[in-house]
């Protein structure tokens, strides 16, 4: 059924369309910092971080006050006019009421990449820095200016080595983010390649006084390098126009949103974050329906969804076998995996047969889900769970609930581990369960995925296991959650994109 678009909440200001010729600020090989300190604030500065960053263009320091000095090793500038060549990038951190003067003098110097890292504009709620945005807004239009901001964080790409962040992981990827929230955006480049999950373009956005999300999303849409495109929303400017560009990219880019503003509280914080009018939530509902993109609600569900698109080979259906242990965590895990969108179907006879002829029958469950709490250590039995699971005709994906403590307990007993360390022996039972794992996961000829829970009961014995063992198989290209819901919802959200998409898709 057809949803009729709602008209969105529209803020009433002239943006601009996309200007091919931001797209230096992507990959510039020049960079001026107004504002830049002669000390390293206690969170460093823009200078500092490009360096450590090894950004391997040109950084011009601008600071009238620190004329014919060096700032961390690089000659000062008094202003952007005196820079000896074009500017492909400007990175503004100078006290508010010093704005309009700076983007003068950048449109002196013919600099019209900007990024303003400094707040106190329309989001502050009170007439002078809604003055303040308005002004800038006229300077902007009337210069050609092109900003990214006020109150934001800017530009961060890794494959440029760009960044306004402290640390960052400088491996490039697939993934992009825009971001109005400078703390998610910061959040998401942090957490990210923890999850295997490598970044092409973070934008951070702030109160998008010039360019917004459309802005970006145009961009996005045909760069070569973003395959994903995760957003955190709070306001936008034409809701017609997000929803039609979100169903175009969306066919080919899945689109995870994840809206703040939701209740009343959330909107009032997000009105005094950046300015932003969020809109209605049936707005957003019909928005979601119409377009088809993956909806989330928080920063760990945006990561999970995230890495699940990356990494999660396509599966036909949402029907899954769920593999784990223990009766009561059978029947929650269904529930869980059911509240999700998930299916567990009942296996065939010929499966529950064969499962039959190996698993004990005492304390097992033989039907979906697998319960083989009580022979778990036995790794014959388990790779043969998930092997009849997965090839079982009416299973499109297994779900295996491993504890990591797993590897610690079956070294313990092992009378090997008397000849070394417990860390060794731990390292050499990990190798012997993730192996036929990994491989199942590659080489099954039902092209059926394999996806993995670390259940932590048992974690506890050896501190930084888990997290070891995750990146190994994330390595692998095998998705690993933190627990089923985590799991489930990800999982649910993935298999309704495709849905959508074959529904829509379909010919009339």
């Amino acid at each position: 059924m057809k949803v009729a678009l709602i008209s969105f909440t529209t803020i009433k200001f002239k943006k601009m369309t996309w200007d091919t010729e931001f797209e230096i600020a992507f990959n510039p090989k020049t960079v001026a910092v107004v504002g830049a300190s002669r000390k390293t604030p206690p969170f460093s500065d823009f200078v500092v971080i490009l360096q450590n960053a090894g950004f391997p263009g040109r950084i011009y320091p601008i600071n009238h006050k620190a004329v014919g000095e060096e700032i961390h090793g690089l000659k000062v500038y008094p202003d952007l006019v005196s820079v000896p060549e074009p500017i492909d990038l400007v990175t503004i951190a100078v006290p508010l009421h010093a704005i309009p003067s700076v983007l003068e003098d950048c449109i002196a110097a013919n600099a019209k990449n900007i990024q303003i890292y400094t707040a106190g504009f329309k989001e502050a709620g009170d007439e002078e820095g809604i003055a303040l945005e308005e002004k800038l807004k006229e300077i902007a239009e009337r210069g050609g200016l092109r900003i990214v901001g006020p109150n934001c964080m800017g530009l961060h790409v890794p494959a440029a080595k760009l960044t306004t962040w402290i640390s960052f992981d400088p491996e490039p990827g697939p993934v992009a983010m825009l971001a109005q929230s400078g703390g998610h955006a910061g959040q998401f480049v942090f957490d990210a390649p923890l999850h295997y999950v490598y970044l092409s373009k973070v934008i951070s956005y702030g109160n998008a006084a010039v360019l917004d999300c459309i802005d970006f999303l145009e961009y996005l849409s045909t760069d070569a390098e973003t395959e994903i495109i995760c957003m955190y929303l709070e306001g936008i400017s034409d809701g017609r126009k997000l929803t039609t560009l979100v169903r175009e990219i969306n066919k080919t880019k899945p689109v995870i949103i994840w809206k703040g503003g939701t209740t009343d509280s959330g909107a009032r914080a997000a009105a005094s974050h950046t300015g932003a009018l969020g809109g209605e939530m049936a707005v957003w509902d019909a928005f979601f329906k119409q377009t088809g993109a993956v909806r989330v609600d928080g920063a760990d569900e945006l990561l999970d969804v995230a890495m699940t698109f990356r990494y999660l080979r396509h599966v036909a259906s949402n029907r899954v076998a769920l593999v784990g242990g223990g009766g009561g965590n059978s029947v929650a895990g269904a529930d869980i995996c059911a509240r999700a969108g998930l299916a567990l179907p009942t296996f065939s006879e010929a499966t529950l047969q064969e499962l039959g002829s190996f698993i004990p029958r005492e304390g097992s469950i033989i039907k979906n889900p697998i319960d083989i709490a009580t022979s778990m250590a036995d790794l014959n039995i388990m790779m043969r769970s998930i092997e009849c699971a997965i090839a079982d005709p009416s299973i499109d994906a297994a779900i295996f609930i491993l504890s990591p403590g797993l590897f610690f307990l079956k070294a313990a007993i092992d009378p090997a581990s008397q000849m070394t360390t417990i860390q060794e022996a731990v390292d050499k039972q990990a190798r012997i369960i993730l192996d036929p794992l990994i491989e199942l996961d590659h080489e099954n000829p039902y092209r059926k995925p394999l996806v993995m829970v670390f259940h932590e009961s048992l974690a506890r014995f050896l501190p930084g296991q888990e997290e070891q063992l995750r990146q190994e198989l994330l390595k692998e290209g095998i998705p690993v959650y933190y627990s089923l819901e985590r799991a489930s919802r990800a999982m649910g959200k993935f298999s309704r994109y495709h849905e959508f998409h074959r529904k829509t898709d379909a010919p009339q």
